[in-house]
């Protein structure tokens, strides 16, 4: 059964496109936001390996058009996130 992670990180919210993200290095009350490792117009990625190393987890706020957010833990390993923006501005998250 595949996770949520690998589904996309993001919850679906109908009528409502993703339109950024926030990585955290640990709880996003810490506010550790990571920038990402490769940033380009319109893709990109994080390397998260080394926060699970040290024994955190990663966290993902999720923004979505109407200003609404849902925060993300990702509590199974991943050394990657991924990040893509269409041509509607409409961003898709995959970690893995």
């Amino acid at each position: 059964m595949p996770t949520s992670q690998a589904a996309g990180v993001c919850p679906a919210q109908p009528g409502q496109p993703l339109r950024q993200v926030d990585v955290f290095d640990g709880p996003v009350e810490d506010l550790a936001t990571l920038v990402p490792d490769v940033a380009k117009e319109r893709a990109g990625h994080w390397q998260l390996g080394y926060v699970y190393a040290a024994g955190r987890t990663v966290n993902v706020r999720c923004h979505y058009a109407d200003a609404r957010t849902v925060d993300v833990e990702l509590t199974q390993k991943v050394e990657r996130c991924d990040y893509r923006i269409d041509a509607r501005k409409t961003l898709d998250l995959r970690c893995k």
